[in-house]
């Protein structure tokens, strides 16, 4: 919490206001909050939308200053961050005084995760936050069970390539079904391969939830994802994430359903941002040469720094979780403003990102900047890919880790080129890249 003295808080004209929805909210609803809706992502990339949102903000910041910016809103204050050290003080400061269950988060998890963290309330996550963390192994660098995701994804990954043909095509569709399949035996177990009705139907509500209280629930697909995942979790196979969960019958009920098909929605996220790292590496021969090194020195290792830091760029330049939402649970001073209990605060991650007044690199692909840091996060310059703070995502060490080696396996058996879009290198990277569009060339070595 911010101790200085309250001053008055900056409030956005009407005008003003209207811009933020307009160029800032409305696109980030319109492009699909917990699904992807790929014709209105293509239009963004097309019409550089994410672009605009950023210069918009930076031109509020210019003339409002950097504290917190209250939009002119009827009938809830809203705040917009525009200094790296709020964003510090809020993340840091999450669950209290600033909530991560939010009343945009309850209406749109309802849909499929009800019962999930990330819309508990502060005692409640308490209790769920170790089974997550148990699983994940969130203090780990490398999970204990990467021998075996290793030998998961070498398998798949091999089904990208046509045994006749030393040159393939892969574009998005191909790609989603190979990744999905690693994700199904990541978290379910071998068994959940070929299971692509629990993700199509979890593809369903979540389209749904992309509409939060305005589209009603469909509790007989929710029951039917649920009552799929349990018998996972009841025949947990050794090496599977479902198979770290708690097991004690006498504990309160954690929800497990809940908490796994929020994995499996965020997995969505983690298979979009490494096709993207992929084609940054297919436009960047040199960093493709470095991953490529990477994965032939530490084949029997799951730890690639390298890669890692592609993967965190990937992250940063286009951001799968554009809007980190907050809600007081208490008043609270942040930035000299004194804000009230059940103000909603906005963290929009592509300005901190992306901002050109404040990172040289912010329009390029710079994966040094990873290196050697223990954490995935820089807080000095809210660069937060996986958020940050007591409510920073769990598996923010196992989905780099992952996307590592399927990263570097890829790389491994082919040379990458990029057919589309063009990210020539040394070009500014766009701010928005719409993953659909990405089609790689893959040549066998």
């Amino acid at each position: 919490m911010d101790s200085q003295q309250a001053r008055p808080m900056s409030q956005a004209s009407i005008y003003d206001t209207f811009r933020v929805l307009r160029t800032v909210v409305a696109p980030t609803l319109a492009k699909g909050v917990i699904k992807r809706r790929p014709w209105i992502e293509a239009m963004a990339q097309h019409l550089g939308l994410d672009t605009d949102a950023v210069q918009l903000l930076q031109e509020l910041r210019k003339k409002y200053g950097s504290g917190p910016l209250t939009l002119w809103l009827p009938f809830r204050t809203q705040v917009v961050l525009l200094d790296s050290k709020d964003v510090a003080n809020v993340l840091n400061g999450t669950p209290i005084p600033y909530g991560s269950a939010t009343k945009e988060k309850k209406s749109s998890l309802a849909h499929f995760e009800p019962n999930h963290i990330l819309v508990a309330e502060p005692e409640r996550r308490a209790q769920l936050r170790p089974v997550h963390e148990q699983a994940l192994a969130t203090s780990e660098r490398v999970h204990p069970s990467a021998d075996h995701f290793q030998r998961v994804i070498n398998e798949e990954i091999g089904f990208l390539f046509p045994s006749a043909d030393n040159e393939t095509t892969l574009d998005w569709p191909t790609f989603s079904a190979g990744w999905f399949r690693i994700v199904r035996r990541v978290i379910l177990g071998d068994a959940a391969r070929s299971d692509d009705e629990v993700t199509n139907l979890l593809d369903d509500i979540r389209y749904r939830a992309n509409w939060g209280f305005m589209a009603p629930a469909n509790d007989t697909k929710l029951d039917a994802v649920q009552s799929q995942l349990s018998k996972y979790i009841q025949s947990a196979e050794p090496n599977s994430l479902v198979s770290r969960l708690p097991r004690d019958p006498s504990s309160k009920s954690p929800d497990l359903e809940s908490q796994i098909t929020h994995w499996l929605f965020a997995f969505d996220a983690v298979g979009i941002a490494t096709f993207r790292a992929l084609a940054l590496l297919a436009s960047h021969p040199d960093a493709q040469s470095k991953v490529a090194g990477e994965a032939s020195i530490n084949s029997k290792s799951a730890a690639r720094p390298y890669a890692r830091a592609v993967f965190l760029e990937s992250v940063r330049l286009w951001p799968t979780t554009p809007a980190i939402l907050r809600e007081l649970n208490e008043d609270a001073t942040l930035g000299g403003q004194q804000l009230a209990k059940g103000t909603g605060v906005v963290i929009f991650a592509p300005f901190f990102h992306r901002d050109t007044e404040k990172l040289e690199f912010a329009d390029a692909l710079a994966p040094e900047q990873w290196l050697g840091k223990e954490g995935e996060v820089d807080m000095v310059r809210a660069l937060v890919p996986f958020s940050a703070g007591p409510a920073i995502c769990p598996a923010h060490r196992l989905v780099p880790m992952l996307a590592g080696l399927v990263m570097g396996e890829v790389v491994g058996k082919a040379n990458v080129g990029l057919v589309a879009p063009d990210l020539e290198s040394g070009k500014l990277l766009p701010g928005t890249l719409d993953h659909s569009s990405i089609q790689l060339r893959l040549e066998r070595h």
